[in-house]
């Protein structure tokens, strides 16, 4: 029987189907928001090999209220008849050098709450379709602008702040805080256009608090009551009345706090969203670091002439905490 000869296949050609760049997506975001391309690119590469949603940008303006605001302060001052600017005698004081500076010492200004302005940026993952995580970055701006007087004396301040001061007067200007905060948020379902949501999260929060006091004694020797006793008290007298003692400072700490927050939502598009939300944080204790003077009663802040034993200051306060009501804008990037 003949063979039959088998028709020959073509050769096999490899089809390569066209290679799409990889960064071809993060390129189309990076001409959409350039500012945040290098903060985004890795996040969004890792999110989106592990099959996460978009990341979410965030922006939030508005204002805020804060409580009232009681700034207790202590220092290493001495009693003023261990300063040798107002007694020349000072060293030979008993108790005028122990180590025990400041010992007891102490005061109280109670300031009434303000008010201003917050601006929030945030970078978020949708984990689920109701269930995202961001993390914000904002800026707070609150204005005190109050002069209160200095009250609830102890220590070697009692005498000053009770009997001898003509004027004793602190000044809480402008709080400023740059702070950053990881925070989780659960979409409520619901079937209208408003979209509920809750969040809640942990930060830290770097602040500079613009703090400044006057303290004024009575011009009238006789209503100085410091040096009493002493050989020289006349002397005493006439040095330390009318004295000032004043100074401006920006108090700055870092303290870590919490935040909680509900807002509505509704959607403008597929990709970006629009609402507004309430805000409330609170903050651990704020105590600055050491801060001077540029008077104390009258002279350079130590009590030495020859320069030794300058005179700091530390306050510090509880009462840190914002509630903010904002509007906010949110873009779910392609």
């Amino acid at each position: 029987m003949p063979h039959r000869r088998i028709k020959e296949l073509p050769p096999r050609r490899t089809i390569r189907s066209p290679v799409v760049p990889a960064d071809r997506a993060l390129a189309r975001a990076s001409r959409r928001t350039a500012a945040w391309f290098w903060l985004l690119a890795p996040a969004y590469l890792a999110g989106t090999q592990a099959g996460a949603s978009p990341l979410e940008v965030g922006l939030s303006l508005g204002g805020h209220v804060a409580p009232s605001p009681t700034v207790s302060s202590r220092s290493n001052d001495r009693p003023s008849i261990c300063d040798e600017y107002i007694n020349p005698r000072a060293l030979g004081v008993t108790g005028c050098t122990t180590s025990d500076r400041g010992a007891g010492d102490g005061w109280l200004a109670p300031f009434d709450g303000g008010d201003g302005v917050s601006v929030e940026l945030d970078l978020g993952y949708r984990l689920r379709p109701r269930v995202r995580v961001a993390l914000a970055y904002s800026y707070h701006a609150t204005g005190f602008d109050q002069t209160v007087s200095s009250t609830d004396a102890s220590g070697v301040d009692f005498d000053k702040i009770g009997n001898e001061l003509s004027r004793g007067v602190e000044t809480l200007g402008t709080v400023r805080s740059h702070e950053i905060f990881l925070m989780g948020f659960y979409d409520w379902p619901t079937r209208g256009q408003w979209k509920p949501y809750v969040g809640a999260g942990a930060g830290v929060s770097w602040v500079r608090m613009e703090f400044s006091w006057l303290w004024v004694r009575s011009a009238d020797p006789r209503d100085i009551v410091t040096g009493v006793g002493q050989p020289n008290a006349d002397e005493i007298r006439r040095n330390l009345a009318g004295t000032i003692s004043a100074g401006r400072s920006v108090l700055r700490d870092m303290v870590a706090g919490y935040v909680l927050e509900a807002g509505l939502e509704r959607a403008l598009s597929d990709t970006l969203t629009a609402g507004f939300k309430l805000q409330w944080k609170r903050f651990d204790t704020f105590e600055s670091g050491a801060h001077q003077g540029n008077l104390l009663r009258s002279h350079v802040p130590n009590l030495r002439r020859d320069g030794s034993e300058p005179v700091s200051t530390w306050s510090r306060t509880d009462d840190l905490g914002r509630f903010s009501v904002m509007f906010t804008l949110r873009y779910a990037l392609p």
